[in-house]
């Protein structure tokens, strides 16, 4: 089988002063000795520790230091950790180490832990910095208690990602919180009061065909509608499951494996139900054929659509599938944010920009792929960012309002969009006086298309922004039209195979 293994390359350092010269080793070992049972965590083989490792030690006055496993043991599903400054017990430890962690009063908990949203694929295995593992002991003998859960998944296809993403937000998946214990003295971890939190837990890395890989989970249950996506360069494909699912602390949950024939993988409707998608009549031809425009009835949202055709949704850097906050405070003017990248909306940040220059889609007309349009990776099936020639055709073939937004009408139908303004920076500005809407077409090596909503009432398509600034999304999907179709007799039941 494949090797569990826990890493870190963190250089040897402690966290507070101290002016002993005493090492103190500790002898770790994992729960089950990190041996395999049905009901383990590694129920294909053994948790062993390897070389780099290294563990947080909180002393008897809860200060916090960084113990690294000696070369002896590794590969060893015993091992021992070795450094300066924990003299005193009693001892809580945690793995992986981690700078800021501290330990509560009652030393019943430690907060300030991380459980990251973004994994690094291992086949075989799972990203090291998400295994977190707690231990608590009056002697420097430690057994570390997971405080995680996996799911492991096997595609029988190469893709670059796998996503899963909650139905909802209320239960978060990722993110900063505490490590506690239950009436049973088994660990888990509570996001309560956090503001840095995520809905998706996002595996990136070379994911080969045929292998497994583990995906880091906290002991939660998700409502119905979860999902599941591969991103692959051209497709993504999604399985969206109707029942709830739970995850349980230590335990490997096996999601089977997927093929890209399978019956499985959601439609065109993607994830978006019938009363949220409006159809104004409008069509464009692609490729020598004719499609008719079906677009979201509102925002993009990190897990699908706003609830409200009048919410702002979440807000994008062209190219980027999540937003770059875990939250927004809207009690005061200008809006605040949490920021998950330093600095906010800033070139830095963009997708696909290293050493003053981009690497990707640098020519005028190019479309986003599958695994950079966010509109896709989060919805699914056949839904995308308009295109500028989509945002074109509402703007050249249909009528518009302002009214608390701007409402476009064609066919009797209407489509409202906000004015939800944008973010540069860390700056949320123009909010409920001009819309930005993104176009999944490049413009130039820097910037892109997107449709303009302005304060006076004009619209635009011609624009171009620069790409790092965030803006609303506002899906839209393509259904083929047949040449000899009759367009007023258009089948929505039958087209939209509900």
């Amino acid at each position: 089988m494949s090797i569990y293994s826990c890493t870190s390359d963190d250089e040897t350092v402690q966290d507070v002063n101290d002016n002993s010269s005493v090492v103190t080793t500790f002898t770790c070992t994992q729960e089950n000795d990190g041996t395999t049972t049905k009901a383990a965590l590694g129920s294909e083989g053994k948790i062993l520790w390897e070389s780099g490792d290294a563990i947080s030690i909180f002393d008897g006055n809860k200060a916090n230091y960084k113990y690294s496993l000696g070369s002896e043991s590794n590969g060893k599903s015993t091992g021992t950790f070795s450094g300066t400054g924990a003299v005193t017990g009693p001892y809580v430890a945690v793995y992986p180490y981690t700078a800021g962690a501290t330990l509560s009063d009652d030393r019943k908990s430690v907060s300030n832990i991380v459980l990251p949203d973004e994994q690094e694929a291992v086949a075989g295995g799972f990203d090291p910095k998400a295994a977190l593992m707690i231990a608590k002991s009056e002697t420097t003998t430690l057994t570390f208690k997971n405080a995680v859960g996996f799911i492991k998944v096997t595609p029988q296809f190469d893709c670059k990602k796998i996503i899963l993403r909650a139905a909802d937000k209320k239960k978060p998946l990722a993110g900063k919180g505490t490590i506690k214990f239950d009436d049973s003295d088994n660990p888990y971890i509570d996001f309560t009061g956090s503001k840095e939190l995520s809905y998706s837990i996002t595996l990136s890395g070379t994911i080969t065909s045929g292998k497994a890989y583990y995906i880091a989970v906290p002991a939660v249950t998700l409502s119905a509608y979860w999902t599941l996506t591969f991103v692959t360069e051209n497709k993504n494909y999604m399985r969206q499951v109707t029942k709830p699912i739970t995850f349980a602390r230590s335990i490997a949950l096996n999601l089977g494996e997927f093929t890209t024939g399978g019956n499985y993988w959601v439609g065109s409707n993607g994830i978006v139900g019938a009363v949220k998608q409006v159809d104004l009549g409008l069509t464009i031809e692609q490729g020598g054929k004719k499609y008719r425009v079906i677009f979201a009835k509102s925002n993009l949202t990190t897990t699908g659509l706003a609830e409200n055709e009048s919410d702002y949704g979440d807000y994008f850097a062209w190219g980027a599938i999540k937003p770059w906050y875990s939250s927004i405070d809207k009690s005061k003017s200008p809006w605040t944010a949490t920021w998950e990248k330093s600095g906010g909306y800033t070139e830095a940040n963009a997708p696909y920009y290293n050493n003053d220059s981009y690497t990707k889609y640098t020519s005028d007309g190019e479309i986003l792929k599958a695994a950079d349009d966010a509109a896709n990776v989060i919805l699914g099936g056949d839904w995308w960012i308009p295109t500028q020639a989509i945002w074109e055709a509402l703007v050249n073939n249909s009528t518009r309002v302002r009214d608390g937004g701007f409402k476009f009408t064609n066919n009797d139908r209407t489509l409202f969009l906000p004015e939800a303004g944008y973010v540069n920076g860390t700056l949320f500005d123009a909010v409920g006086f001009a819309g930005y809407y993104w176009s999944g077409t490049a413009k130039s090596r820097t910037s892109a298309y997107y449709l303009q909503l302005y304060d006076s009432g004009n619209v635009s398509a011609q624009l171009a922004s620069d790409r790092f600034c965030g803006f609303p999304v506002r899906p839209v999907r393509l259904v083929a039209v047949s040449a000899n179709a009759n367009t007023e007799g258009y089948n929505e039941e039958k087209d939209f195979e509900w």
